[in-house]
């Protein structure tokens, strides 16, 4: 007798060999990244003495989400594949040109800058293209498959500075970034194995004139604003984009060093600590046949504000414990407001849903660099936690309102479109 799986559950991603596959190429990826965020500041810096040109370096990634609409339209309209290859290729060309300009001499800033711009703009386009083809590649799991990539996602950024500090007395930095560019062929192959979306079937050439793609925008805009539980979820998580950022990491960061006199490998340790808890929100939501995102999204939102403002308790240990805490929660949020994307829109729209809360999402965390120094200069370094607080403490307010007009229930017909087909 045949054992039947429960139908309103899906399957693991993990027993599906191509996820497998395409998971392990897309982490051997995002590691290299992870080596490469660490390690060109660094090595920059080396070069350099510029505080000025590692701001620019940094502020890059950021500003790459600013172009997320745009990307994600494209992706929509052709198909994952027209950006999946050709951003990685963009990548592997940014790199190379990177490590050579660095061994025939020091670059100018203003070539560093560029190169390191075209590495950017290759892996938002590779993102865009894989993030968009989930639902098409995975359609059995679409919505747990995201949440497992989110994962080894968090994973890469806890080895990734590992290997940076391992690495960096053997092969030095720029060894590091020629593993760096090394990394973006792992994604090839898997491509070249077989394992990507399938090719878009094309407009015929008789059926008229397609309409731009600020018009594909504003379409996408609707369909997102049309379904509640993705753009309540997506509204109420802003302003904890904003009090996690990578600004506000920055600031942890400092504030240990600065305000608790707590040496650079108590900063280290700490900070490794708090990416295991991040690892571990992570994970639980990928573990989660089905997540409840307004549940989780609550949860993250009281911890998150609570941490905030019991930081400023005058113990470092309490700090250390509440950074571990928000991060924590912080991964949880992240990893179910990517999850709910796959899980509730149109596999057609997703590219655009994607660009959409980038762009949304990336305003506050480019704001928050900005905000953090006025508000310590004129208040103190307190006063920046209880404003982080004050600011977190907004995405409950929106919990308040949004609250009665949507649910965690399947009951949406188009799910059947973006993601949990069931299991037989």
């Amino acid at each position: 007798m045949t054992q039947q799986t429960n139908p309103t559950i899906p399957t693991a991603p993990w027993r599906d060999r191509r996820f497998v596959v395409f998971a392990t190429g897309n982490f051997v990826n995002n590691l290299g990244e992870a080596a490469y965020k660490v390690g060109l500041p660094l090595f920059v810096y080396e070069l350099t003495g510029s505080l000025v040109t590692m701001s620019l370096l940094a502020a890059l990634s950021p500003a790459m989400l600013l172009l997320s609409p745009w990307l994600g339209a494209i992706v929509d309209r052709w198909g994952p594949r027209v950006f999946v290859v050709p951003g990685l290729l963009i990548q592997l060309v940014g790199a190379v040109a990177l490590n050579l300009s660095v061994l025939g001499g020091l670059p100018s800033t203003t070539v560093l800058f560029c190169l390191a711009a075209l590495v950017q703009l290759g892996g938002e386009m590779y993102r865009a293209g894989w993030i968009a083809g989930v639902p098409t590649m995975f359609p059995r799991n679409a919505a747990r498959s995201r949440a497992v990539l989110s994962s080894l996602f968090v994973t890469s950024n806890i080895v990734g500075p590992l290997l940076v500090a391992a690495g960096v007395g053997l092969i030095g930095y720029l060894g590091l970034l020629w593993f760096n560019a090394a990394t973006f062929l792992a994604p090839i192959i898997v491509w070249l194995i077989g394992v990507h979306p399938p090719t878009k079937e094309r407009v015929p050439r008789g059926a008229g004139r397609r309409p731009g793609l600020g018009r594909d925008i504003l379409d996408g805009w609707r369909i997102v604003r049309a379904e509640k539980r993705v753009l309540y979820v997506q509204l109420t998580s802003l302003p904890l984009h904003f009090v996690s950022g990578v600004g506000v990491l920055s600031f942890m960061v400092w504030y240990l060093r600065d305000h608790w006199d707590m040496p650079a490998s108590g900063v280290s340790t700490a900070q490794a600590v708090a990416n295991i808890g991040a690892l571990i929100g992570s994970v639980y939501i990928a573990a989660r046949a089905r997540p409840r995102p307004r549940a989780v999204l609550a949860l993250s939102a009281i911890v998150m504000t609570a941490a905030l403002f019991l930081m400023a308790l005058p113990s470092p240990a309490a700090f250390v414990v509440c950074m571990v805490a928000f991060f924590t929660l912080r991964s949880a949020m992240t990893a179910v407001t990517a999850m709910i994307i796959v899980k509730y829109l149109p596999a057609d729209v997703v590219g655009r849903a994607e660009g959409l809360f980038n762009l949304m999402s990336g305003l506050p965390i480019l704001a928050a660099p900005l905000l953090i120094p006025l508000v310590q200069q004129v208040a103190g370094s307190t006063a920046v936690l209880v404003f982080l607080g004050l600011a977190s403490a907004v995405s409950l307010l929106c919990l308040l309102r949004f609250w009665p007009s949507w649910s965690d229930e399947d009951a949406n017909p188009r799910n059947a479109v973006s993601g949990e087909t069931p299991a037989t």
